[in-house]
């Protein structure tokens, strides 16, 4: 989660001083949203509610949040304000990111050998 939110930075930073190329700054954000918001809420199920390291997001939840930024981002905003742009290629972003966050993100910490604790929670 650290690397996509340093890359988010990154592209926040380039976008300020214009020295990023078309693609990242018009598709970054939503490659990036996705993976962000859903390590977030991983995180917070594990530390906060104490489900514990071992604990994996149910693919349904990845799935409401895919469908509610496709629908609320791309669907709902463009109507309500000029700065909102719908982009069918923001619709790919999103389920890359989707796809990035379930093969790399949502699984079970590798456990160091011979002990009990997982490396990295």
């Amino acid at each position: 989660m650290i690397l996509f939110l340093v890359a988010f930075l990154f592209v926040r930073a380039g976008e300020t001083t214009g020295h990023l190329p078309v693609f990242a700054t018009s598709y970054a954000d939503d490659l990036l949203c996705i993976p962000l918001v859903l390590g977030a809420i991983l995180r917070v199920q594990r530390r906060v509610f104490k489900q514990g390291p071992s604990f994996i997001l149910p693919r349904i939840h990845g799935l409401f949040t895919l469908a509610f930024f496709a629908i609320y981002f791309e669907g709902l905003l463009p109507h309500w304000t000029a700065a909102a742009v719908a982009d069918p290629w923001d619709l790919m972003m999103y389920l890359v990111g989707y796809l990035v966050f379930e093969k790399w993100m949502n699984k079970r910490p590798k456990m160091i050998k011979n002990r009990c604790r997982p490396m990295f929670v």
